[in-house]
């Protein structure tokens, strides 16, 4: 498996990996911002996050060279919005547990009856 698969590949990978699962969640809390209601610009943000952070992130805490810090930038790139779509495909993004849904009623204790 060396052979077709370097080491140094599988790495970078793992590394993108763990970046893209942060550059994601930092992803999604900007698009909240009303200024990004448009695809191209989400493109944009994505690109500036995954290069504007992966770069420093892989160099900092992994020290690895400014060559592989851009291959992992590059990962995360084309990783975060993958992962992000397969999560919300499994429903695991749009997760609402079963307690807060609106079809059962819910049970309303009264102050009164507070443990304190």
């Amino acid at each position: 498996m060396d052979a077709f698969v370097p080491e140094e590949l599988l790495n970078l990978l793992l590394i993108g990996i763990t970046f893209s699962i942060f550059e994601m969640a930092l992803v999604q809390k900007i698009k909240m911002l009303p200024f990004f209601n448009r695809n191209y610009k989400i493109w944009i943000l994505n690109l500036l996050v995954s290069f504007g952070l992966g770069i420093p992130f892989t160099i900092y805490f992994y020290k690895v060279s400014v060559i592989a810090s851009l291959w992992v930038a590059l990962f995360g790139f084309i990783g975060a919005p993958t992962l992000y779509e397969t999560l919300k495909k499994q429903n695991i993004i749009n997760y609402k547990p079963k307690s807060a849904s609106t079809d059962e009623p819910t049970i309303t204790i009264p102050v009164s009856h507070e443990i304190k």
